[in-house]
């Protein structure tokens, strides 16, 4: 992790102060996302949600110091719920209905059940969001964010749980030791990977 931290200088793990930054890094990089665009494919209805969204999938990393983001310049921000928290998925489901659009909310609760399914039954970690501000996509950055993170949770021999949301990110967490699981898309809905990664 020591590496990290002198290669980039400036990953910090979130904190209350850090809540609007990092919700506007998540905001703008989840713009392209296969899946939060499907869920939220108006401009407007995005930017009035996204918010919400981040809040029920991604619990409270702010109090629970369950996140990382790049404090220089602000490129992106990572994530996660440890094995000692837990996410309300019924609060989720129930915000997710009531935001998605009226034609896609049977196909939402049924996607995100098929998700559900494949989560451990032992305690894992459970890494939510990361995101990259387009301006710096594709230089390397998430995969650094990520290895920092991974630091922390093989730090703690956890095994973890994520759903990749695109071929690409899928391809980037396999090279970060992830292993897919299974693929489920619903009706219209893009496809997600549900991956786990156990204790190295």
């Amino acid at each position: 992790m020591q590496s990290s931290r002198q290669k980039n200088g400036a990953i910090k793990i979130v904190t209350p102060e850090d809540r609007s930054r990092v919700i506007a890094i998540l905001t703008t990089a989840f713009t392209m996302c296969p899946l939060l665009r499907w869920l939220y494919p108006e401009p407007e209805r995005y930017l009035r949600h996204f918010g919400g969204f981040l809040d029920y999938y991604a619990g409270d990393p702010y109090t629970d110091r369950s996140g990382a983001y790049f404090e220089r310049e602000d490129r992106g921000a990572l994530l996660w719920l440890t094995d000692k928290a837990h996410r309300d998925d019924a609060r989720m489901m129930s915000f997710l209905l009531g935001s998605v659009p009226e034609n896609r909310r049977t196909e939402t609760e049924r996607l995100f059940e098929e998700l559900g399914k494949y989560h451990p039954k032992k305690p894992h970690w459970y890494f939510t969001m990361l995101g990259i501000d387009p301006m710096h996509q594709r230089s390397g950055w998430g995969g650094l964010l990520y290895q920092y993170g991974l630091a922390i949770l093989d730090e703690a021999k956890g095994l973890a749980f994520t759903e990749a949301t695109s071929a690409s990110s899928a391809r980037l967490y396999e090279r970060l030791g992830w292993r897919i699981v299974g693929e489920v898309q619903l009706g219209s809905s893009p496809p997600v990977f549900p991956m786990l990664r156990h204790p190295s």
